[in-house]
């Protein structure tokens, strides 16, 4: 049998799903086949038959990842709902209590003062025991407790009272005041093991306890127990189920109560309060005055503290049902927020999936050499988000150089280093949620090294695959210049595959004002495509956070200090975490309102733009992504078209001698168009006068020739002018006849910038008047062709002024060059000035000649459209904002008022109006097209920065149920521990699912709704805390 096979395309018959890794939609024209021609046995007849038929693989939507990508949180079709009930919502109402309430305690001062006063002495209770009511008689003893109430009673319900409760603080009365005792002194005696209740075989021997239970240090009478519960657990097994934690394993005679250490570890995660104070606090507590011994228990404590942190992150991390115990390697991969076929969606949406992290480092966390220092690793080196110490030691040692002088060079210590164990910590931060990354922190020992920093950042991003991932550092500019040789020397697990993962660079935002014009524009996060509008500051405000920190672990020695840090790092990320509820859908409707505001302002300068201009920006836009080393369309060539001082001098003072010599030269001739161009020139005449006099008092002697040179050549050129206009407009000297009649003879003549010309435009119902029909219609021509003149004019002047700034700041110092340039900037903006009047004057003359609908394409000039602002971006407020949500200052988490209907500078229409400059000003071009690309590039990143936000929501939804599911498998316990312990654990994990689903439902809930609810419940936050500050304020 003889075949012949070939490939071709053929159209399924109908959709169907195919089996694979990813699921891909078979349709028409989806599959591939092999089809096979063979001849019958007969050779009459030949058969075709298709084999190896399979799907053609095409690019995902990313609405067709799982049931999470259909769902769009916040939609925002209502967004003008939502302003308008943002901007009439009704105001809150006024209570004094709330918005003042010192006003209203100040005349109750005295009345809470009789009330403390009154708590020291017996009160209304002093005949008789509030528990068993017997009287007290002469010699009974009276006691209170504060813990249990503010009320009498005698030594035997006291005693009965406290079984339980060993840790309270009582006090007797003397006859004539309350003192503080002990139940120790009370012969009280704690049975351990029982609760506190009675015990069938107490242990013989009593013992005693120092037990740090906050805010008080307690010496305590105890026994073990030594029934048959003993032998099911021990002494330090007893103590543990007491919630007492022992500061030893053998023989302990300090314990800490687990609320204590709890209550440590907020003040310290939330305060960076250090172990000192806190017992110096529960020392003076347990004694004001300085008369009894406390018992010193700083270093217990110190290690008390550290062990019970570090175990609570074993057990929140899950850990303890590792079959591996807590020492076993943790989880790291993907799978836990991102859905199935990630990889396989279209070029254009892959940005939803990169992971943009900031680095930096902080030299507030130094830590110093002690003397008296011992040997104290960390409890976990590597485990959570420090360095591990050997492999990283290991690789700063391999990174120095051989050369004796230049390893003794390096090892040298400097003016800033000297006494150091740490000059400080550098870390990687993700860049859009400013979480720390596993293994993202590291000490610095001799400053910020590219040694360090390398290894840090490649640890941090160890196993990650995905397909984009970007840096934000602020010396990117020089780091990323050897990275892929520095990575190369790297051990081989922490090295990107370049192959797979496409690494880019930008500056932060604020960082950048730092580096050269072009170094800005070229590592700018505003023209990387794919990052939002993230501003690569996070670590800045991370370490914000962390500074309270640092003057606790200062003195540390280097195992406390690391543990100190990984709990902070714990509690940070975790916090952050749980603030994503409301801080991403506060973000998401800051950039809402950013992205409809930047598209509005780009589609409106970008329609008046010649399109075989955009067509050639938008190619060299397009190649410049694609090869860094090209043309860059978001920077100037200066080489091309430099602009210094002389240069602009050179340039202001030719236009300075043609408007002379325009001004000056005679008009030949009596047509009707000189005469509306002696009108014109004349009014420009007038606005040089008015510019002489503008924001002067006191005129001097040359300015004061100047304006009266001026003036007496405007008038006599305004007699040949009405000589014109008694020919070609009658009417008009009618009027001006008229004018001279109703004016005050007492007053003196008008000057002659307050003249009115009557020109057409300026008389009454010009537009009805037929005698001036075709002199109506020659002046809105030439008021046209003013108007593309000075907005000409305004273009160069404001581009002229831009770069004299830019060379002020490059090139000169001293007052002599300041001086100078200042002189000069007065001249442009005299220049500008004069522009704009004309502009807005011709404007309004040819509002009265055609009307509204002639003027569409000529806007309003306003100030905005005209101010230069060198080192804001347009968008730089909102940027702003949006960096400041989610922040632990009080003043960052109110964004939202601000953010509702906020003004900000975006691209002047001036710029592309009438298509853009013209070709003879091609400098001016090249200015019009970075404007333009960087109005483009602010609409794109907003657009991302919206897609970037509702992506992460869903993130955080599936992380949410992917982390409650990976609990609920954590129920089934498969190591072998007791049947107690097996209930704990099955316990702990149904809880943790349970909180993670709980948390889902409400992120959900609150995603789910509409933005124009969004704002407002952002709103009512925002004045409820508003309303807290001006109270806490009142109370200062």
């Amino acid at each position: 049998m003889s075949f012949l096979t070939h490939s071709q395309a053929r159209a399924a018959n109908r959709p169907q799903r195919v089996n694979s890794y990813v699921d891909y939609e078979v349709k028409a024209g989806d599959t591939t086949e092999d089809m096979d021609f063979f001849s019958s046995q007969d050779g009459r007849r030949g058969v075709r038959k298709s084999v190896n038929v399979s799907p053609r693989k095409r690019k995902l939507l990313p609405s067709e990842l799982d049931d999470l990508a259909n769902w769009t949180p916040m939609p925002d079709n209502d967004a003008a709902a939502g302003e308008e009930t943002a901007e009439t919502g009704e105001k809150r109402r006024r209570y004094e209590s709330s918005d003042d309430p010192m006003k209203s305690w100040r005349p109750m001062l005295q009345f809470f003062l009789d009330e403390l006063l009154r708590r020291e002495g017996l009160g209304d209770q002093a005949e008789s025991c509030s528990c068993c009511q017997k009287t007290f008689t002469a010699g009974c003893r009276r006691f209170r407790c504060r813990q249990c109430g503010i009320f009498i009673q005698c030594k035997e319900c006291l005693l009965e009272r406290h079984q339980l409760t060993p840790l309270h603080t009582p006090q007797e009365w003397i006859g004539s005041y309350w003192t503080r005792v002990t139940l120790q002194s009370l012969d009280f005696v704690y049975q351990i093991g029982h609760g506190g209740h009675q015990c069938p075989h107490p242990a013989p021997s009593v013992r005693t306890m120092i037990v740090l239970d906050f805010p008080h240090i307690h010496d305590i009478n105890y026994r073990y127990c030594a029934c048959d519960l003993s032998d099911r657990a021990n002494n330090l097994e007893q103590l543990l189920r007491n919630d007492w934690y022992p500061a030893t394993t053998v023989d302990p005679a300090t314990c800490a109560t687990f609320a204590t250490l709890e209550i440590f570890r907020l003040t310290t995660v939330v305060g960076g309060l250090n172990v000192h104070d806190f017992v110096r606090t529960m020392e003076k507590s347990t004694d004001p005055w300085g008369v009894e011994t406390v018992p010193d228990r700083y270093k217990a404590f110190g290690r008390m503290s550290r062990q019970f942190a570090f175990l609570g992150r074993l057990k929140r991390a899950g850990r303890a049902h590792d079959a591996q115990g807590g020492g076993g390697d943790g989880e790291r991969g993907e799978g836990m927020n991102l859905p199935d076929g990630w990889r396989d969606v279209e070029p254009q949406f892959q940005f939803l999936f990169m992971l943009i992290l900031a680095i930096d480092a902080n030299f507030r966390m130094r830590n110093r050499l002690r003397a008296n220092a011992h040997d104290d690793p960390p409890l976990a080196s590597g485990w959570g988000y420090m360095q591990e110490e050997k492999g990283y030691k290991a690789h700063l040692r391999n990174a120095i150089s051989t050369c004796v002088a230049f390893a003794a060079l390096s090892q040298k210590d400097t003016r800033l280093t000297t006494g150091l164990r740490s000059s400080g910590v550098g870390a990687v931060v993700c860049a859009r949620h400013e979480l720390i990354r596993p293994q993202g922190m590291g000490d610095l020992q001799k400053g910020e090294r590219y040694m360090n920093m390398d290894y840090i950042v490649l640890a941090a991003v160890w196993g990650v695959t995905l397909l984009y991932l970007a840096f934000c550092y602020d010396i990117v500019c020089q780091w990323k210049i050897r990275f892929k040789q520095r990575m190369a020397a790297m051990p081989a697990h922490m090295q990107l595959d370049l192959d797979k993962t496409t690494v880019v660079f930008g500056l932060p935002v604020w960082h950048a004002m730092a580096h050269e014009r072009k170094c800005q524009v070229q590592n700018s996060l505003t023209y990387q495509e794919g990052v939002g509008r993230t501003d690569g500051e996070g670590t800045e405000r991370v370490w914000s956070d962390f500074n309270e920190l640092a003057t606790a672990t200062k003195e540390m020695n280097f195992g406390a200090r690391e543990d100190a840090i990984e709990d902070k790092v714990d509690f940070h990320n975790t916090e952050k975490n749980l603030k994503q509820g409301s801080t991403l859908p506060r973000k998401l409707i800051i950039a809402i309102e950013e992205r409809d505001r930047q598209v509005a302002s780009f589609e409106e300068v970008d329609r008046t733009l010649n399109p075989e201009l955009r067509q050639e920006w938008q190619a060299m836009i397009d190649d410049w992504n694609a090869d860094r080393a090209k043309p860059n369309p978001y920077e100037l060539d200066e080489g091309k078209n430099p602009v210094s001082e002389s240069s602009i001098r050179l340039e202001l003072a030719k236009e300075e001698l043609d408007e002379a010599a325009n001004g000056k030269a005679t008009l030949h001739g009596s047509s009707l168009t000189s005469f509306l161009v002696m009108g014109l020139q004349l009014e420009n005449s007038q606005d040089k006068i008015r510019n002489e006099l503008k924001g002067r008092s006191v005129l001097a002697g040359e300015q004061s020739q100047r304006v009266a040179e001026l003036r007496r050549g405007f008038f006599v050129k305004l007699r040949k002018f009405r000589a014109l206009q008694a020919v070609y407009a009658p009417t008009a000297i009618e009027e001006v006849k008229e004018e001279d009649e109703n004016r005050d003879a007492d007053l003196p003549p008008h000057e002659a910038e307050a003249v009115k010309l009557f020109l057409p435009s300026g008389m009454q119902g010009v537009t009805h008047r037929a005698d001036l029909e075709g002199l109506a219609e020659k002046e809105a021509r030439l008021r046209e062709g003013q108007l593309h003149d000075n907005i000409r004019r305004l273009r160069s002047r404001l581009h002229a002024k831009r770069h004299l700034l830019q060379y002020r700041n490059d090139h000169l110092v001293g007052q002599r060059g300041g001086t100078r340039a200042a002189v000069l900037m007065e001249q442009i903006t005299e220049n500008i000035q004069l522009a704009v009047g004309r502009y807005r004057r011709a404007r309004k003359a040819l509002l009265a000649l055609r009307g509204e609908a002639a003027c569409e394409a000529w806007k309003p000039l306003e100030d905005a459209d005209i101010r230069l602002d060198q080192e804001r971006e347009a968008d730089a407020l909102a940027r702003e904002r949006l960096g400041g949500v989610g922040s632990s200052s009080r003043k960052s988490t109110r964004g939202i008022m601000t953010a509702i209907s906020s003004k900000q500078k975006k691209m002047s229409w001036i710029w592309t109006q009438g298509g853009g400059p013209d070709a003879d000003e091609q400098e001016l071009v090249d200015a019009v097209r970075v404007e333009w690309a960087a109005a483009k590039a602010r609409k794109e990143r907003w657009t991302e920065e919206v897609e970037l936000l509702r992506e992460e929501m869903r993130r955080v939804l599936r992380f949410l149920k992917w982390r409650a599911l990976w609990w609920e498998d954590r129920r089934t316990v498969t190591q072998a521990v007791m049947p107690e312990v097996k209930d704990g654990l099955q316990a702990f994990a149904a809880q943790q699912a349970a909180i993670l689903r709980q948390i889902a439902r409400k992120f959900k809930s609150s995603w789910g709704a509409s933005i124009s609810i969004a704002v407002r419940t952002a709103l009512a936050e925002d004045l409820e805390r508003l309303a807290g500050d001006t109270a806490l304020f009142a109370t200062m």
